[in-house]
């Protein structure tokens, strides 16, 4: 084997070993690997990352392509007005709350909301009980745990 193939064989192998390292830091951090932002949600005195969907594809999948969500992770879903958005379990496999914020203030919480028991079973809506623009969605309890209430002001940093 001649030095230019050993090279350009040292050199393929470094790319992919960089890339894999890469791909394992971004996916443990709990960044998208699927290019969404990510940004940083204030509640009381928990700091939490949150990946941020904006488009129509990533908001219909949501978290439901995740197995769990760490008690420190989250999902923030942006829309260009206030209005009645729905939310729904379709294909989740585990439980969440929902906050529905408009203007970084709380509007409506659902707690505890449990993942279908079946693929038959007709699928509740979630929709807050004012026009909301932005949707957090994180760990089953959170904000129960953080005692959070309608009208409590989240700091977001996107």
């Amino acid at each position: 084997m001649t030095l230019k193939r050993i090279l350009l064989l040292f050199g393929i192998i470094l790319i992919l070993f960089v890339g894999f390292v890469g791909y394992q830091t971004i996916a443990k951090n709990g960044a998208s690997v699927l290019g969404n932002k990510t940004g940083k949600v204030t509640l009381g005195t928990t700091t939490m990352t949150v990946e941020v969907v904006d488009s129509e594809k990533d908001k219909q999948v949501g978290l439901s392509k995740k197995k769990s969500l760490a008690e420190n992770r989250g999902m923030l879903f942006l829309f260009e007005k206030p209005a009645l958005y729905s939310f729904w379990m379709k294909n989740m496999q585990f439980p969440i709350d929902i906050i529905f914020l408009n203007d970084n203030k709380i509007v409506t919480i659902y707690d505890n909301i449990q993942p279908p028991v079946d693929k038959t079973s007709p699928l509740p809506l979630y929709h807050p009980k004012t026009p909301a623009d932005k949707v957090l969605e994180t760990k089953a309890g959170l904000s129960d745990k953080l005692k959070l209430k309608e009208g409590d002001t989240l700091n977001l940093t996107i």
